[in-house]
């Protein structure tokens, strides 16, 4: 049987709960079966993480700092609750399971926050280093710069190299990683650009969009898909 993966949503100003079929098109092309899952549903996180056998953390607007124990920077962006809360409770629900997680973008730092760690409200604020363009102005489909990945992670078993072009589209950043997550790979200004779970099955978390790329037709961001679609079916 196809393994049911659970999709996160976001929350526009007028409410609506919305997610790009990029991501459902990935799971599908992966061999998995797309169960949308949207805020609210608080009181029923144990519930749904039973039915789950993966879980996808997806993109989107600020994680509230509030999480990670700060204020909010002047540069912060939009923020919501309802979503904040809903993802953080069940991303830990899945992690006491041991069941497959795949953080993308946003998704990956809520990854880190849910651990314990830390998240650049603003990078171009609070980097102390100089950036490549991470909020890139070409097509979501184009791969803009260069990631490094660390070698004997499962990040390199999947991508099976340790250089790859990635697109951009955030302005924060994981800060300070907490275990067991480590960092699997990095931009070359230093800002992570993946994280990895030392103590569970399948814990990744990528900071560039692999749906957009996988549907543009790059190898490996499909297996990104692939693999986590494999963990979860085990």
């Amino acid at each position: 049987m196809k393994p049911i993966i659970g999709v996160t949503t976001d929350v526009n100003d007028a409410g609506t709960q919305t997610l790009g079929s990029s991501y459902i098109e990935a799971i599908v092309r992966a061999g998995g079966v797309p169960f949308i899952v949207p805020t609210g549903i608080d009181e029923d996180v144990q519930r749904v993480a039973s039915v789950l056998d993966g879980l996808v953390l997806t993109g989107g607007e600020d994680v509230d700092p509030v999480h990670f124990g700060e204020d909010p920077h002047p540069q912060l962006g939009k923020v919501t609750p309802e979503r904040d809360s809903a993802e953080l409770l069940l991303a830990r629900q899945m992690l006491n399971a041991n069941k497959p997680l795949l953080g993308i973008c946003r998704g990956m730092q809520l990854l880190n926050v849910v651990f314990g760690g830390g998240v650049y409200q603003d990078m171009t604020a609070q980097y102390e280093k100089p950036l490549v363009q991470h909020k890139q102005l070409s097509k979501r489909r184009y791969a803009a710069h260069d990631v490094k990945v660390e070698p004997k992670t499962k990040l390199q078993a999947i991508a099976g190299k340790d250089l790859i072009r990635v697109n951009s589209f955030h302005h924060q950043a994981v800060k300070d990683v907490a275990r067991p997550l480590i960092a699997s790979a990095a931009a070359n200004d230093g800002i992570i650009e993946a994280v990895e779970s030392t103590e569970h099955t399948f814990v990744i978390g990528v900071q560039w969009h692999p749906e957009e790329l996988a549907k543009n037709g790059d190898a490996m961001s499909l297996r990104v898909f692939e693999s986590f679609v494999n963990a979860c079916g085990k």
